[in-house]
């Protein structure tokens, strides 16, 4: 009976033993440490009836898979930018670069019209930077002495201020989603836009979108006087947001309280506050023709 006993207590040892290390499996706190494992989501396993009916070894599965390492992976490869190939100025002009803020339709076409007959984007051809945004808007305050510096580290660049509130025709016809919004035309045509996230927006960022999609460098940011950076702070985009009336805001609160209110109209619950208002009237009515009589 003494080789009996002993199996007895071995396998009862070892399902202990199976269950604390599914216990601490499930919170995380052990592991096989094979690369089969490793690589394999805990969320897709599937059990069966035999397997629970007859205790078989059993996976333990956790719908969260923040801390697996599938390294069956391969890292996902990144596609080569896309370059624009952008005319220089043969003589460079001693005048100081600046932010061009348009003023009329007029000057935005004319700005956009294209030099030469390059017609694909790997031909040297005009560049132009534009930046799409509004006074109004506090995230395009917030980047206005991004913007105003700009001109001054890519100064052979031309780069161009659209206040896409008063533009708004030019929104629908270049895709302009959301402000601000930085595009690249060559010859005329939107080829690449940029739109910087609300920890994104510096200046490192937006010169990295233009030399990683251009073949125009940055100027070193220290041969720019100092002047030039406090006067960039706050002109000629103010960093200050605008107050405005938005009367196109207003009209669509007043079309969604109209639709509102004819769809409260219809309801049971309109019908019937409107009958007991009518029926509360009818009873004060009559107690007031009875207290003359």
């Amino acid at each position: 009976h003494f080789p009996i006993l002993i199996a007895l207590c071995a396998g009862r040892a070892q399902a202990e033993l199976s269950g604390l290390l599914s216990a601490l499996h499930y919170f995380g706190l052990y592991s096989n440490g094979t690369g089969e494992s490793l690589g394999i989501s805990r969320g897709q396993c599937h059990y069966s009836f035999e397997t629970f009916a007859l205790l078989e070894e059993r996976h333990t599965c956790v719908p969260d898979d923040e801390h697996i390492q599938h390294l069956t992976q391969l890292p996902p490869v990144r596609k080569p930018p896309f370059l624009i190939k952008c005319l220089q100025p043969e003589n460079v002009t001693d005048a100081e670069p600046g932010l061009l803020i348009m003023h009329s339709a007029k000057e935005i076409v004319g700005l956009l019209k294209p030099v030469g007959n390059a017609t694909k984007r790997h031909e040297p051809g005009s560049c132009v930077i534009v930046h799409f945004c509004t006074a109004s808007s506090l995230e395009c305050a917030r980047v206005a002495p991004v913007m105003n510096l700009l001109p001054h580290l890519f100064p052979t660049l031309p780069i161009a201020y659209v206040d896409a509130y008063e533009f708004g025709r030019f929104n629908a016809e270049f895709g302009i989603v959301s402000l601000p919004t930085l595009m690249i035309f060559h010859q005329g045509r939107p080829l690449i836009k940029y739109d910087p996230s609300w920890s994104d927006s510096e200046k490192r960022s937006f010169a990295r979108f233009i030399m990683r999609h251009t073949n125009v460098k940055m100027v070193d940011p220290q041969s720019i006087h100092p002047s030039v950076h406090i006067r960039t702070r706050s002109e000629p985009l103010s960093n200050v947001p605008v107050v405005q009336t938005d009367y196109y805001l207003g009209l669509a609160w007043a079309f969604i309280l109209a639709c509102l209110a004819n769809y409260l109209r219809q309801t049971v619950f309109w019908k019937q506050l409107v009958e007991m208002v009518q029926r509360n009237w009818r009873e004060s009515e009559e107690t007031q023709m009875e207290m003359v009589d």
